[in-house]
């Protein structure tokens, strides 16, 4: 499938499901009304994960070192700092939003192109934000929890988060417009270094009793840290202890 149309496709199926999301309510008897598609989904994503992703992500470790992949790491972060400056504006964060831009400045040309992180040895540590975090700032609803296939965990007010990141994420520049290789070759470099990242995290999670609800409780009381605001949201499992946030 070509790119461009893949990505039309699953912003179709977000708004799809943003859609379908407004006909149900998050309460305290119900904190999960999608729970039935949610968990087929979760499946599947599981599936292609484990025959996949995951083995890339092992091969990706194997053939690489740590500095290597501090490098990777560094680089697709700073290629975030754009959206985290921004959201950072868009929340009232002034202060932060400098630190960020310096911190961008700094890596991009003394750290060239991102790869290594000066800025934090300054003094500049890294922040992050994203517009799902600026609506739920603004006092937006998360809504009920989704899975969606390949994209994972989310809730409409973070589906319509991506959509502006998207807008917003350097990568869909002017200056890429032209080489579709160069950009899905940085984007899939950033997803398996991430996923490398956090293959102790998925381990863990696999060995809860119920992978899919300590998902579902983490991601909604995660977001809400992220946020600033309180945990006692149905959706956001209040019941979640911190023992099994410890992944």
């Amino acid at each position: 499938m070509n790119p461009v149309h893949f990505r039309l496709s699953c912003s179709a199926a977000a708004f799809s499901a943003l859609f379908t999301a407004g006909c149900a309510s998050v309460t305290a008897e119900n904190p999960d009304p999608y729970e039935v598609f949610n968990r087929q989904m979760f499946a599947f994503n599981e599936g292609l994960d484990q025959v996949v992703i995951e083995p890339v992500a092992y091969g990706y470790r194997t053939v690489t070192n740590e500095p290597i992949r501090e490098g990777v790491g560094n680089f697709s972060s700073n290629l975030g700092e754009p959206l985290t400056f921004v959201n950072h504006l868009l929340q009232g964060k002034l202060p932060d939003a400098g630190a960020t831009l310096g911190r961008f400045v700094v890596n991009t040309t003394v750290g060239i192109a991102g790869v290594f992180d000066p800025a934090s040895a300054m003094g500049m540590q890294r922040t992050s934000e994203d517009f799902g975090q600026t609506l739920g700032v603004w006092g937006v609803d998360s809504g009920p929890f989704i899975v969606l296939p390949f994209l994972g965990p989310t809730n409409p007010r973070d589906i319509v988060g991506r959509g502006a990141d998207a807008a917003l994420n350097p990568l869909n520049y002017p200056e890429f417009e032209n080489d579709e290789a160069t950009r899905l070759g940085i984007v899939a470099l950033g997803g398996i270094s991430a996923r490398e990242g956090a293959i102790e995290t998925f381990d863990e999670l696999r060995q809860q009793i119920d992978p899919y609800t300590t998902l579902r409780r983490l991601y909604g009381r995660t977001r809400a840290s992220d946020i600033g605001i309180p945990h006692d949201e149905p959706n956001d499992a209040p019941d979640l202890t911190d023992d099994e946030l410890d992944f």
